[in-house]
């Protein structure tokens, strides 16, 4: 009796067994569809204010090195403070006053960038070698006699919320127009040009 009873059970319970197997595999791909479609609008809605709470992306191609250069990395942040749109026209107007072309300019994050600017010797009447160094020839200091080619970017930290900090990325690359060789190398920022951007712009602010 024992071993007749579990021939029935043996020659019934497949047929419920796999229909409730379908059941439930057909529930585990709704619920399984309805979680993604959840994740999909959370992270639809989170993507805006996660995006601008970061730094502005700015991936610089220079001639002269080997890989783009990620700007966001470097940089001098210095304090800063006031309103979002009183910062922005003054980082703009210094800008201006050193005769750097803005190619690239979001008032929102506050970021200003030019990633491909061309310059010669001076900048506003200042020798490039203050500001950047390319190393040393016969004539002297090789940024006061290449062609250099600067990316700048500048942008206001954090990207919303109230103005805590004012960074300045500067990456350059040069060559000598009048050498045999014509080929670009790599050059350094002092760090010089960060710092006179944002002191001007806190001067245009009346910060001390």
């Amino acid at each position: 009796m024992i071993a007749n009873s579990s021939s029935q059970r043996i020659a019934t319970n497949p047929a419920h067994s796999f229909k409730d197997y379908a059941m439930n595999e057909r529930e585990f791909r709704l619920r399984i569809q309805r979680l993604v479609a959840i994740g999909a609008l959370t992270l639809a809605s989170v993507w805006p204010a996660a995006s601008q709470a970061q730094s502005p992306n700015a991936r610089a191609i220079l001639p002269g090195y080997d890989a783009p250069i990620l700007l966001d990395t470097l940089g001098i942040a210095l304090p800063i403070s006031g309103s979002r749109d009183s910062i922005f026209s003054a980082l703009t107007a210094v800008l201006a006053e050193l005769k750097i072309p803005i190619e690239e300019r979001d008032p929102r994050t506050g970021m200003l960038r030019n990633l491909n600017a061309q310059l010669s010797r001076r900048l506003d009447k200042v020798p490039l070698s203050r500001y950047i160094d390319c190393g040393r020839g016969f004539s002297g200091n090789n940024a006061d006699i290449y062609r250099v080619t600067l990316a700048l970017s500048a942008w206001i930290v954090p990207a919303t919320g109230e103005p805590q900090k004012l960074q300045v990325a500067i990456a350059a690359s040069g060559r000598d127009p009048g050498g045999t060789n014509t080929g670009y190398s790599a050059c350094s920022t002092r760090g010089s040009l960060e710092a006179l951007i944002v002191e001007r712009v806190r001067a245009r602010l009346g910060l001390s």
